[in-house]
């Protein structure tokens, strides 16, 4: 099952409230009601609501079964949905739910039937099928009440239904002037659970235009963007989402992704910055430092590195990048500060390209001889000996 809807798990006790208050008012027969039985049955409904009334639902279905058991008359629906509706009282709702799906099946057209049915059904977390009889409800009523037809898409989605909820819950927002937002909500979520991204996109963006502040169905537009590759539109929509919300330290990495995949390594240093706080750990500091060089700003990657971080490869990531900005002098401070602590052979070779670029020709020998037995560095330093030897033989002929 997909992510749930926003809210939807909350909102379930709430409905099962608004249920338990329809399948109360289905238990209650009207005096014009009872007027229309048969006389042994309207008898036997009187005396079972007066049980009822005092709570005695095991006592009332008695009375009932004992009239269905004995009668010669035709059992009525309405019959079993007092019948259902005490031992649902009582608690005996799988008792209940056999009397409602019974009675259905003698009276397809009574509305508190389908209706009892689909509540019963939801209550025992039988979801797809409480969402077939409480649209069938909906569809029995005189005046269709739009509540119950979403309920019936919210049955649906729960029993993992999702193209018949959509389908529902669509025709809910056709024929309401003014859909409520969780109708939107769930409409959203069911769409896009049943593959119908576009639909969805089209509903959210409408939702966003009149609810610019929900951080939540920015996150679900960000996440409808990226499934299709859309990293700009992504990003675009992410970074509102967390401007609305307080985001998790993953959800700002997850946009600082986006915005290094997109060629934006800035935005990803600013990001990453947003979510690290003033407090970054040592890797944290070099992820962003790393960022804001590839970007060009080489002193503000140096200065960001100097003010939250230090040790041993963070100088050395220092070194490089003043390095990298041919600020070559106080490359080879740091650098030397750092060779001096411990016999680091990445640093002494980025001193001997420093003390290259400036020509020191002596230093950059010294250095790399150094580092020349490195396996990591033998390739690379034997090559710039190489020039140096030649640029000696050189200067030797030069003399002659």
């Amino acid at each position: 099952m997909g992510t749930p809807p926003l809210q939807l798990r909350a909102d379930t006790m709430k409905r099962m409230r608004i249920f338990a208050a329809v399948l109360a008012f289905c238990l209650l027969l009207p005096v014009a009601g009872l007027a229309k039985l048969p006389p042994e049955a309207r008898q036997t409904l009187y005396k079972a609501q007066i049980l009822m009334d005092d709570k005695k639902y095991m006592d009332a279905a008695a009375v009932i079964r004992q009239y269905m058991k004995s009668t010669q008359e035709t059992i009525n629906g309405q019959v079993y949905v007092m019948l259902g509706g005490a031992l649902h009282e009582a608690g005996e709702k799988k008792q209940a739910l056999e009397v409602f799906r019974k009675g259905h099946q003698c009276s397809p057209d009574n509305e508190c039937l389908c209706l009892n049915m689909g509540i019963t059904l939801y209550e025992l977390e039988r979801y797809a099928e409480a969402g077939k009889y409480l649209e069938k409800a909906y569809s029995l009523q005189k005046a269709g009440k739009d509540q119950l037809l979403f309920q019936a898409g919210s049955a649906y989605y729960l029993g993992e239904k999702y193209g018949e909820a959509a389908r529902v819950l669509l025709r809910l927002m056709h024929q309401s002037k003014k859909p409520e937002k969780q109708w939107i909500r769930l409409t959203i979520h069911a769409l896009i659970e049943s593959g119908q991204t576009a639909k969805a996109e089209s509903i959210l963006i409408r939702y966003l235009n009149t609810n610019p502040q929900e951080g939540d169905y920015w996150k679900l537009l960000g996440k409808l963007h990226l499934d299709r590759e859309e990293y700009s539109e992504a990003a675009a929509a992410l970074e509102i989402a967390h401007r609305l919300t307080k985001p998790s330290q993953q959800d700002m990495e997850r946009l600082a992704s986006l915005y290094r995949y997109r060629n934006a390594p800035l935005m990803a240093a600013q990001t990453l910055q947003r979510a690290y706080g003033n407090s970054p750990d040592r890797n944290q500091a070099l992820k962003v430092a790393a960022l804001l060089a590839s970007a060009g700003r080489m002193q503000q990657a140096v200065n960001y590195l100097s003010r939250h971080s230090s040790g041993g490869s963070v100088e050395l990531e220092k070194g490089k990048m003043l390095y990298q900005s041919r600020d070559f002098k106080k490359a080879e401070t740091v650098l030397r500060k750092l060779v001096a602590k411990q016999n680091q052979p990445e640093a002494r070779f980025y001193l001997a390209l420093c003390a290259w670029e400036r020509k020191d020709w002596k230093t950059a020998k010294t250095e790399l001889t150094r580092v020349a037995g490195q396996q990591q560095f033998k390739s690379r330093a034997r090559a710039y000996l190489a020039v140096l030897d030649d640029l000696d033989e050189v200067r030797r002929e030069a003399m002659e």
